[in-house]
């Protein structure tokens, strides 16, 4: 592998104006005509809603290699599925009769229905990309030497030759070069440039906080990501000042994501047991100081064995307690306020105005619900609550009910009484019950809140075991659903390939003393 830029012929591919571009090198073509605010805020996004970013996957394979160690975030797939995965991805796929109906490997059917419908040009896998194309795919967003934003995309090439007339037919302005085994595509031919030798100088494989970073997730993901929080943050700080000069928001106003340290690290993978699939994200904080945040008992186990959807939060209290702070100060500049609408018409000419007070979201939520914001919810609350849903009772009621730990039942019961004085005109009647232990149970029926007043064992569901996985008994928030009875419900049956779902499960806590979040959906 050659350490310096390489564009094959040692020609400088000139910056064409608007080709017609399509599919898959749509997106890359459209990136030169991005801003850097676009280009480090779409990156950040990437790497937190459905976060990944890269690692080492192979010998001679890391995408890393080709990125600056100023990286702030980077993304990477490998299209090999290592570890068995590319099994797991096939039972999966043959759970949805229909899906991927061509031949070969799962990568290649995977990447064939990906490219199936672009156009513009429309690029054909089979005669454009099979043959030059490797495992291994990345996007990475780093800072420039004056810390501007840049972002670039990296394909393994097995043949650079073939790679370069492909892309260049297909994205003609794309900036690119060859490094370390990969086709470095950036906005502009400078840019990429830059990166490659940027790279070379210094690249992000040899930044150790990287590398440990993925390391701790453990296997082979056949989807990693990382994120340096603190440079993301920077990143977006110098998008913004150059994009809006001085008229840049102040990121204080937001909750102190100026202040933001540490590192995010997710892998995600697929497995299967012969019964069922699995789709695993695991997300991992490194780094940054340490939540401060009571957790919670482990409650969804605890709960009926027919719960069809729970929610557990620790400290509900404290969290609408900081909402509540949030929107009165910093936040509450951007809700409510007073607006003034204009019209005119031909009998009158002269704009008639008038003007409006729109409620501040609290405001209008406690009108809604007939309680006082916050205090009335933290009186509720407490420290520790539970959400669930049971399914219809025999009259058709939803059996819906909350069982939570407040500092004060007498306090928590007052709320209640307001609940019911604001439901006179329905036909929800609430039942109550203090638990032993200072629990408190509030339900949409009596027989409901008797159930999630005992100790259930909805833990013990095989479904629930499975989706709930590496679970810690103490979570500062964890989440299930029943997908396989409750989507039959949601759509009447008219979208069958659903039911091949059969439950999800989200937790977050501490594992080993590392933050740790998982998201694992079930399909069988």
């Amino acid at each position: 592998m050659t350490d310096t830029i390489s564009h094959d012929d040692g020609a400088h591919w000139p910056v064409l104006e608007k080709p017609p571009v399509g599919g898959m090198w749509r997106h890359l073509s459209g990136v030169s005509r991005t801003t850097a605010m676009t280009a480090a805020v779409s990156l950040v996004l990437l790497g937190g809603v459905t976060t990944a970013v890269a690692r080492n996957f192979a010998t001679g394979a890391d995408a890393a290699d080709a990125v600056p160690a100023s990286a702030f975030g980077i993304v990477q797939l490998d299209l090999s599925l290592p570890d068995g995965q590319a099994d797991a991805v096939e039972h999966l796929v043959k759970r949805f009769p229909g899906a991927l109906n061509s031949s070969g490997s799962i990568r290649d059917r995977l990447l064939r229905a990906f490219l199936k419908d672009s156009e513009d040009p429309h690029v054909d896998y089979d005669t454009s990309v099979k043959s030059w194309l490797g495992d291994h795919i990345a996007v990475a967003g780093w800072a420039d030497g004056a810390g501007a934003p840049q972002v670039e995309f990296l394909l393994q090439s097995t043949d650079d030759g073939a790679a370069r007339k492909e892309i260049r037919k297909a994205a003609p302005d794309v900036g690119l070069a060859f490094s370390h085994g990969f086709a470095v595509l950036a906005p502009t031919q400078s840019a990429a440039d830059d990166a490659v030798r940027a790279a070379n100088k210094s690249a992000l494989s040899g930044r150790s906080t990287y590398t440990d970073d993925v390391a701790a997730l453990g296997g082979s993901p056949a989807m990693t990501g990382w994120l340096d929080t603190t440079g993301a943050v920077k990143a977006i700080q110098q998008a913004f000042s150059r994009q809006m000069g001085e008229g840049a928001p102040n990121l204080s106003l937001f909750g102190g994501l100026q202040d933001a340290t540490g590192r995010v690290v997710a892998g995600l993978r697929v497995s299967d047991d012969g019964e069922n699939s699995a789709v695993q994200l695991d997300v991992i904080v490194r780094g940054g100081k340490k939540p401060t945040r009571a957790t919670s008992t482990d409650r969804l186990r605890h709960l009926p064995a027919s719960t069809l959807a729970a929610v557990a939060i620790a400290n509900p209290a404290g969290i609408v307690n900081d909402i509540t702070t949030q929107l009165d100060g910093p936040l509450g500049m951007f809700f409510g306020g007073v607006n003034e609408s204009c019209t005119a018409s031909s009998l009158y000419p002269e704009p008639q105005c008038e003007t409006t007070e729109e409620p501040d979201p609290m405001t209008a939520l406690s009108d809604a619900i007939g309680l006082k914001i916050p205090d009335d919810l933290v009186a509720l609350l407490g420290s520790d609550a539970v959400l669930a849903y049971g399914g219809i009772s025999g009259d058709g009621t939803p059996k819906i009910g909350l069982r939570s730990k407040p500092a004060d039942v007498t306090a928590a019961a007052d709320v209640v009484t307001k609940l019911r004085d604001k439901l006179l005109d329905s036909d929800i009647q609430l039942a109550e019950r203090p638990v032993e232990g200072g629990d408190f149970v509030l339900a949409t029926t009596d027989d409901y809140s008797g159930d999630l007043a005992t100790a259930g064992t909805l833990g013990a569901a095989d479904r629930f075991d499975d989706a709930m996985r590496g679970m810690p008994p103490s979570v500062q928030f964890a989440s299930y659903l029943d997908l396989g009875a409750l989507l039959p419900l949601a759509t009447h049956g008219m979208v069958p390939q659903l039911d091949r779902l059969s439950a999800v499960g989200l937790w977050s806590g501490d594992v080993d003393g590392t933050p740790t979040t998982r998201i694992r959906l079930i399909v069988h």
